[in-house]
């Protein structure tokens, strides 16, 4: 009877837990969802990519350009961001724009550092914004 008992509990033990571990596999609607949000990061890298730096002259009088590249999106890396640099003079006025583009890999939620050297007469400060990437697949 015991036997009879223990095989029983046993059982009724196997089929609950043979029940829950097939709920813990991902639903159809949250892999549309992650699709759907792969898609949307693919589509628009700018919305996911924030940059910030900084400017100084170095001793041979070359701009120094150092800052990083921030990527927002969840599941997208990206590769080949292109920044453009607009040096501007004291008053605020632009003196010239170049645009360079970064070799790393920046992965979803990562943070890239990046330095580049130029020279620019009299530039004062400079604007660095991202206008171009691609999703690396």
């Amino acid at each position: 009877m015991k036997n009879i008992l223990a095989i029983a509990a046993f059982s009724i033990f196997f089929a609950a837990c043979g029940g829950s571990a097939n709920s813990q596999h991902p639903s159809s609607k949250y892999e549309e969802k992650k699709a759907s949000i792969a898609d949307m990061e693919n589509e628009s890298p700018l919305k996911f990519l924030k940059v910030s730096g900084s400017h100084r002259k170095n001793i041979v009088n070359q701009s120094v350009i150092e800052g990083e590249v921030v990527n927002k999106a969840t599941l997208t890396a990206y590769k080949n961001i292109t920044l453009q640099i607009n040096f501007l003079d004291k008053e605020g006025g632009s003196l010239e724009k170049q645009k360079h583009t970064l070799d790393d890999v920046v992965k979803p939620g990562a943070t890239a550092e990046f330095k580049i050297k130029t020279k620019v007469k009299d530039a004062a400060s400079v604007n660095i914004d991202i206008v171009d990437a691609t999703p690396d697949k």
